[in-house]
């Protein structure tokens, strides 16, 4: 038995966040006792940036000693055939249907402490199932769905250059007919890419070269990196408005999904019904929600906005706003997620080191090197678990409020027969508009009565919030001429909880008639006849259409609803 590595107590720091208002838990953990894993698990430290490596052998050691509770599966592969592993935490052995909730990380190459904080949570989640009461009710009771990371070619990259933004596409940034042959490198062996600048007057400062050796002899340093495309301006939702240029740091790519690591995501996220996701960024430290391209307020902004409070106090009161207010970009994981997936994302920037920079004298004379973008993105590696720490929190509000929110509930919002009358053995149209007011796209069937007798049953598909109206044909055949109450039900759908308003009935009834008895006085006269030809040539949608006269009900009033009551002249019903 071996024990994890500086596992905080976090209780610490749970127990200065209050969010009243909405009655959140402050998710007390109980890391304060040491934890211990099977001698199965490889070691695990949180001083330092696990490689592509580590973290794939993590979780498969995660997935041979929990099977249980964890789930370890490929959804696709990268550019350079790397696996791009999902881990899915729930106790299997509770079969009843859960809500989903998804996390994934690193989008971005030089994000790396993002790709820690999903490990974290993974094996956090491991070690405290059934031990701790909050992870143990969210496995219980959630299915949640982490990716660690989903640039997983960026790791190497990123250690061989940390300006590393992109996945690895192969793309020729300087038209010469080669592929990512002249990258940044590390001349001095430093771990950083740094730019080499010249004092020309004092506190005047020109770039000379980046860091590296001209490899393909163009007389450039450094011009022609490995990749690629930015992931994060790849999905289908307004791409064509980003960047079209290969050699920008935020390229949209050839076209939407065009990226194996974007397309994995797609596949997963529609094969699932999740109500809440959150991705990780850093370079800031801010919580974000849809629009990234247009400061139009998103559908659902009371509800982006109470969650990203109830986000801001559990990380220490990290600011919030729509993220296009940071600054416009198309093609983004979270407007993809919102508009096309009908999903409630979260971007969440977790770091950021604005005063971080190395600097040291050059191989001439007044000049030097300079770096700073490993550790402006990233925490140095003995601080990563305090970053960590403050944002673990998140994953348990989240999968909480899945859990809370998670209600199927469909209803009948109006029943509104096409007509008031209807001829004995002819059809009519029933309009039934139905709701979904839940969280998940459900689909259910609808029936219409006329008194309790069934006129005909519908299957029909209807997305989050999102309603429909189904139209139902009444055949009258076989039915006696009465009053008819029409009235029409929601079948309920599993697990709903609120089944009161799934029958309604219409607030008019329906008579039927003998045919040709517009005026319902028993008999065919003048008056049945003047009311017929006083809508001739009247169609469905017409101000002057009466479908009560369309007797034969095929949307107009013509030649053959005059011949159906001329025809019956004189008839009286017994």
């Amino acid at each position: 038995m071996k024990r994890i590595v500086s596992i905080l107590p976090l209780a610490l720091l749970f127990l200065s966040v209050s969010c009243a208002k909405t009655n959140v838990s402050p998710y007390p953990l109980d890391v304060y006792a040491e934890h211990y894993v099977p001698a199965s698990l490889p070691p695990i430290d949180w001083i330092h940036y696990h490689n592509y490596t580590e973290i794939v052998a993590i979780l498969l050691a995660l997935n041979a000693t929990y099977p249980n509770i964890i789930d370890v599966f490929s959804i696709g592969k990268s550019w350079q055939n790397r696996d791009i592993y999902c881990v899915r935490l729930t106790n299997e052995s509770d079969k009843r249907p859960k809500p989903e909730v998804f996390f994934d990380a690193y989008h971005h190459a030089r994000e790396q402490i993002t790709s820690e904080l999903t490990l974290y949570f993974v094996v956090y989640a491991a070690l405290h199932f059934g031990s701790n009461q909050t992870v143990t009710e969210l496995l219980n009771k959630s299915e949640t769905y982490v990716v660690v990371a989903v640039n997983v070619d960026g790791f190497a990259a990123f250690k061989a250059n940390d300006w590393q933004r992109k996945n690895a596409r192969p793309i020729d940034d300087d038209g010469d007919g080669l592929f990512d042959e002249d990258p940044p490198e590390d001349e001095d062996g430093d771990g950083l890419i740094e730019y080499l600048m010249n004092e020309t007057l004092p506190g005047q400062y020109d770039y000379i070269r980046t860091e590296g050796w001209d490899n393909d002899g163009d007389g450039e340093n450094g011009e022609d990196w490995v990749g690629g495309v930015d992931l994060n301006r790849n999905y289908d939702y307004k791409w064509e408005n980003g960047n079209p240029y290969v050699t920008s740091e935020i390229y949209r790519g050839p076209s939407p999904f065009s990226e194996p690591e974007t397309r994995a995501i797609r596949d997963f996220v529609q094969n699932h019904h999740f109500m809440y996701a959150m991705d990780f960024h850093s370079g800031t430290e801010l919580i974000l929600y849809p629009w990234s391209w247009t400061r139009t307020p998103p559908q659902d902004e009371a509800r982006f906005i109470e969650i990203s409070q109830d986000l801001s106090s559990l990380t220490g009161g990290t600011t919030y706003e729509q993220a296009s207010y940071m600054y416009y970009a198309y093609g983004t994981w979270d407007d993809w997620m919102y508009g096309a997936a009908d999903v409630l994302a979260f971007t969440c920037e977790i770091f950021a080191n604005g005063s971080f920079s190395v600097v040291h004298p050059g191989p001439y004379p007044n000049t030097y090197w300079e770096g700073w973008v490993r550790y402006f993105f990233n925490p140095f590696p003995e601080n990563i678990e305090p970053v960590v720490l403050r944002w673990l929190p998140v994953f348990f509000y989240m999968a909480n409020r899945t859990i809370n929110d998670a209600y199927h509930d469909v209803a009948v919002r109006e029943v509104k027969p096409e007509k008031t009358i209807v001829g004995q053995g002819f059809s009519m149209m029933l309009n039934v508009s139905v709701q979904n007011l839940g969280f998940y796209p459900e689909t259910f069937n609808v029936t219409a009565y006329a008194n309790a007798t069934i006129v005909k049953t519908q299957t029909v598909s209807v997305g989050r919030g999102a309603s429909k109206t189904v139209t139902l044909e009444w055949n009258t055949g076989g039915f006696p001429k009465a009053n008819y109450t029409i009235s029409a039900q929601a079948w309920p759908v599993l697990n709903e909880r609120n089944t009161t308003d799934n029958v309604l009935a219409a607030t008019q009834m329906v008579r039927v008639v003998m045919l040709g008895d517009a005026d319902v006085d028993k008999d065919i006269d003048i008056l049945d006849v003047v009311m017929v030809t006083g809508k001739y040539g009247a169609k469905r949608g017409d101000l002057n259409y009466y479908a009560n006269v369309d007797w034969n009900g095929d949307g107009k009033i013509d030649i053959l609803d005059v011949v159906i009551v001329t025809g019956r002249y004189g008839h009286k019903d017994p």
